[in-house]
């Protein structure tokens, strides 16, 4: 199902970068790539403009690749586990949603204690092997990286403009004066505002699934609205039908079984007591 609509496009690349000291192979030297950084959880419409920017400036750039860079798991789910209440979209989803905008190119960083140990600073050295041809990258006006978020958005124009690398700041995209962001859409979630989270994020909330039966607490990374029973949409790979799914108070999530596989389940905005 086209939960995005109106872009279409194919990943060339992905890539996994496992470990700090053992590089993905760096991306091709003959077309200036430009960026977007970030975990792009749940990729909402703030996520989606600084997504749109990249392209536009990849597309007036001669021979230009449009390429991501994303982190998994979410750094704050591995840094902060006992309080991050999940994640809104799965790895999987976040990369369906590159695609849908036309990117080329992906780079997933394993986040992992490796990782998380570094300042920021030399992460950058690292990652300027992978992108040998880069030309500019595009980040949201909260983006940090390194141990302790040492290196904020400001600090990283300066390193990479002096490097001969130009860097665009996002700044907020504001709904109803406040600003779109991951963290506003996990508390709409949680308090079971489907409506202001579907909003927020452009697009219905959907929680990935694979199978007939549900899913078990522990057993999904993804934040599931509160205990009730919900009127949804079941999503298969080629259907999709109305029913009803249900979440226990031990966070079980069960759903009425009229497709054999599926794929997503929305949850409604209409909480059935």
């Amino acid at each position: 199902m086209d939960l995005q609509g109106g872009f279409s496009g194919m990943i060339e690349s992905l890539r996994y970068w496992t470990h700090f000291d053992d590089l993905p192979q760096p991306l091709s030297e003959d077309s200036p790539t430009t960026l977007a950084m970030g975990v792009f959880d749940g990729v909402h419409r703030g996520h989606q403009e600084l997504l749109r920017r990249v392209i536009a400036e990849a597309e007036r750039t001669p021979r230009g690749r449009a390429g991501v860079l994303t982190f998994e798991p979410n750094p704050a789910a591995f840094l902060f586990p006992d309080s991050f209440p999940g994640a809104l979209s799965p790895l999987s989803e976040r990369i369906e949603q590159f695609r849908r905008f036309r990117f080329k190119d992906v780079v997933v960083v394993e986040f992992s204690r490796n990782f998380a140990d570094l300042p920021g600073k030399i992460f950058l050295e690292r990652f300027l092997e992978v992108f040998p041809r880069l030309e500019s990258v595009v980040v949201g006006f909260n983006f940090h990286l390194g141990h302790n978020r040492d290196v904020n958005s400001r600090e990283l124009r300066t390193w990479l403009q002096g490097r001969g690398i130009r860097v665009d700041i996002v700044p907020a995209l504001k709904d109803n004066e406040d600003s779109i962001s991951s963290s506003r859409i996990r508390r709409a979630v949680a308090a079971g505002d489907l409506d202001l989270a579907s909003r927020l994020l452009g697009r219905p909330y959907c929680i990935a699934v694979s199978g007939v039966g549900g899913i078990r607490a522990g057993s999904s990374a993804q934040l599931f609205p509160p205990p009730g029973r919900y009127h949804c949409t079941l999503v298969g790979e080629d259907s999709s039908r109305e029913g009803m799914m249900e979440i226990s108070e031990n966070g079980n999530l069960w759903w009425e079984q009229q497709i054999d596989q599926i794929h997503y389940v929305i949850p409604r905005c209409d909480l059935k007591e």
